[in-house]
């Protein structure tokens, strides 16, 4: 039996990146169907030296080129679908031989990926490209708290992560854009943009602010991670308050939330005080009794919870194995090798794992492509010719967004930044997290427009289905079947619309041992490892509370899956079913510690103080703040007495930032300031601004709000968000009109509550 083809299937790629981030990108393509040629310099290495490349090499080709070898290069790019590159933004010798400042002009239905360190523009376009500085400058590190107080090295390369996703959803959307209008695209992204996914800003004077003295532990009374009387560690995830009253009875503080209207619901408690003295009362009894105990008690409350593990133990985890996230190849310089699998799954159009990394070069560029799959260049039509090539390439595709907190709500704003029209379908409630109103839920549902109806009435269900029909992309982060509630199941889907793409991104997974388990980005990270990779080898795990490296990663994915599907769909005409899950979100993060194989050295992990993971990669206080240093990639170095004295920590602590910086630097020691408030400093950085990725949106009731935005951009049209965080149904009349139902039929369902807006105040 013929197997389906993957959604990339007949496409080239050339790889010209030398950093994690392109390789990152290219693999996501190469895994669904592309055939990547990756291309060595004869100045590089055929076998990338660093464990990880044996992941995100994988299923790829070898090209062997020398740099003047502008004919051969020439070749590659006529046959190329796509072209992703890392070169410094700078204008270069370099650049123009390689052809790449022209490449699309030359190439017009060539797509071409740019990723450099902090955008095209602005003050730092020519500092390194290194995923801690980029993080450090974000505000990263100063946003995750330490027990010594300052900022933490994050053992996680968020960055880079956040690069290889956002690269990898560009490219594939310019190339569904590319179906319909004929045209390839210039695509740029960075390190910045990659560190500013899991970090995205929002300002306003009127956003409510509700503020939590966080610990490395989590801090809220029922969402921390929490050591047990046998020493082990187990994470609770009470994202709201039906979650904390299961928690309290289980864990026996019913009556003390009770007896203090200090404590509030237990998920806010009125002030600081009461927020330590409620942890601490939680945080005693947990230490009376055995993890294993107290997991079967709170699982069977179904309150989301779970043991802390490593890598290792979650390589060996049900849940992983059932969702094939660990995957063995035959590494040629490793060996039998397990690594991460598939964090994306498509129905019609599956990815595959097809071969580990190439050891040698192919022959010759020519012979490289030689059996390519790629098909001729269609003609481009004159209707086509005179199509808008400038516009960003999700316009026209409209998306049902049944989401809530952060993976869903990030999954959409990513989708409507590309121009995709998002449709947030709440509840009479809303989002979960629309109560709070902070500035996480507004930077997530930028955008989008609102629609609000009880979906638990015939009416609203008929509400539900009547969106759908004419929608694109149905888009949810519930548990598996939850939406099935909404009168919205697999079989009514299909039969509304056959085309549709259902994109879900669950806790666990679509099904397996875990798969009715509540989860939250927390036990994502427990489970897979990341808590424990944080607090390194000699302390307690860390959470990384202000991170969510789950919950961003999840949507990610969740995004460049639902793009790959459009992609296919206007390929192969096929709708389908995306899954990826917070757990596959937490492999790809930790995919370092993922990667097994006989005689591996122990990975480098964080010092107890959470400074860094050697002197030559770490934090240093200076005399106004503190500054990374990312030197061990540095050759040569300087000499070791020299190096002693540049990295002498009681000098570096009387020197300024700035002088700091500036003695470094003159040495040749990659480093950046770590930025502590850059919530606010974002908005009126050079940088940003000359990259364009600050916008100003009015919003009905908050005034003038600032936003982040533009983390991949398009020549011709940049996606920084047009429409500003919609209130609760701004839209529903509106929608509901163009969907069909009568001025008529829309008051009545407002007057029989079905559907609801919320009043501007």
């Amino acid at each position: 039996m013929t197997e389906p083809q993957s959604a990339l299937s007949g496409m080239t790629v050339v790889d010209m990146s030398a950093g994690y981030a392109g390789a990152l990108a290219s693999m996501f393509l190469s895994d669904n169907g592309a055939r990547v040629v990756r291309v060595a310099f004869r100045d590089a290495d055929i076998v990338r030296a660093p464990d990880i490349f044996a992941l995100y090499d994988r299923g790829k080709e070898v090209a062997r080129l020398d740099r003047d070898d502008t004919a051969a290069l020439r070749d590659l790019y006529s046959v190329s679908d796509a072209v992703i590159d890392d070169f410094p933004s700078s204008p270069t010798t370099e650049r123009a031989r390689l052809g790449l400042d022209t490449l699309t002009e030359v190439h017009p239905r060539i797509v071409h990926c740019s990723i450099t360190a902090y955008g095209a523009r602005g003050p730092l376009r020519d500092e390194p490209a290194d995923h801690d500085l980029a993080a450090a400058r974000a505000g990263v590190l100063a946003s995750q708290p330490s027990y010594r107080g300052g900022p933490i090295h994050v053992a996680h390369p968020v960055a880079y992560i956040g690069a290889g996703l956002l690269a990898a959803t560009g490219i594939c959307a310019a190339l569904y854009h590319r179906e319909n209008s004929g045209h390839g695209r210039r695509v740029r992204t960075s390190l910045m943009a990659g560190a500013l996914l899991y970090t995205p800003k929002a300002a306003s004077d009127n956003i409510p602010v509700r503020r939590m003295n966080m610990t490395p532990q989590g801090g809220g009374p029922f969402y921390s991670v929490f050591e047990c009387a046998d020493g082990r560690w187990i994470q609770i995830g009470c994202i709201h308050s039906g979650f904390v009253d299961l928690a309290a009875a289980v864990i026996g503080v019913v009556d003390v939330i009770a007896a203090d209207p200090r404590f509030g619901d237990g998920r806010w408690p009125r002030d600081e005080d009461a927020r330590r003295e409620l942890f601490d009362i939680v945080q005693q009894r947990i230490r009376t009794r055995p993890s294993h105990e107290w997991i079967d008690d709170l699982q069977a409350a179904d309150v989301p919870c779970t043991l802390t593990q490593t890598a290792e133990d979650a390589m060996r985890d049900p849940q992983i194995l059932h969702n094939a996230l660990v995957h063995q190849l035959e590494d040629p310089i490793f060996g039998p090798t397990r690594m991460a699998g598939l964090p994306i799954n498509l129905s019609a159009t599956p990815g595959r794992i097809h071969a580990p990394r190439a050891a040698a070069p192919n022959d010759a560029p020519d012979t490289a492509l030689t059996d390519s799959q790629t098909a001729e260049p269609s003609p481009i039509s004159e209707a086509d010719s005179n199509s808008n090539s400038d516009e960003l390439p999700l316009v026209g595709v409209r998306v049902m967004e049944m989401t809530n907190v952060i993976a869903g709500p990030v999954a959409g704003r990513l989708l409507a930044d590309l121009g995709a029209e998002s449709i947030k379908f709440e509840s009479l409630d809303g989002d979960i997290s629309r109560p709070a109103g902070g500035a996480g839920f507004i930077a997530f549902n930028a955008n989008k427009r609102s629609v609000s109806a009880n979906t638990r009435a015939d009416a609203g269900k008929a509400i539900a289905r009547r969106i759908a029909a004419v929608s694109d992309v149905i888009l949810s982060n519930m548990r598996p079947g939850a939406i099935d509630r909404t009168g919205l199941d697999t079989e009514t889907l299909s039969s509304l619309n056959p085309n549709i793409i259902q994109t879900h991104i669950t806790a666990y997974g679509w099904d397996g041992p875990y798969s009715q388990r509540p989860g939250v980005d927390p036990i994502a990270q427990a489970i897979t490892g990341l808590q424990h990779a944080q607090g390194g080898y000699d302390a307690p795990p860390v959470y990384l509370s202000m991170l969510a490296p789950c919950d961003y990663t999840g949507g990610a994915l969740g995004a460049l899956g639902t793009v790959i599907a459009l992609l296919a769909r206007a390929r192969f005409g096929a709708g389908q079913k995306v899954d990826t899950n917070l757990m596959a979100a937490g492999v790809i993060v930790n995919a370092d510690g993922f990667l097994d194989y006989e005689g591996k050295r122990p990975r480098r992990l964080p010092d107890p103080d959470q400074m860094g993971i050697d002197p030559l990669r770490r934090l240093y206080r200076v005399s106004d703040g503190w500054i990374y240093i990312a030197a061990d990639g540095v050759s040569p170095l300087p000499d070791a007495d020299i190096l002693a004295d540049i990295l002498d920590e009681t000098k570096l602590a009387a020197s300024s930032a700035n002088d700091a910086l500036a003695m470094l630097t003159a040495h040749g020691i990659p480093c950046a300031p770590v930025v502590a408030d850059y919530a606010q400093g974002f908005f009126h950085d050079p940088q940003t601004r000359a990259n364009r990725m600050t916008a100003e949106i009015q919003h009905p009731t908050l005034g003038i709000v600032r936003l982040s935005g533009n983390l991949v951009s398009f020549d011709g049209a940049d996606s920084l968000p047009k429409l500003p965080t919609p209130l609760l149904g701004q839209h529903t009349a509106e929608t509901l009109s163009k969907v069909g139902f009568s001025e008529l039929e829309i008051a009545a369902l407002y007057r029989d509550g079905v559907i609801v807006t919320e009043p501007v105040k």
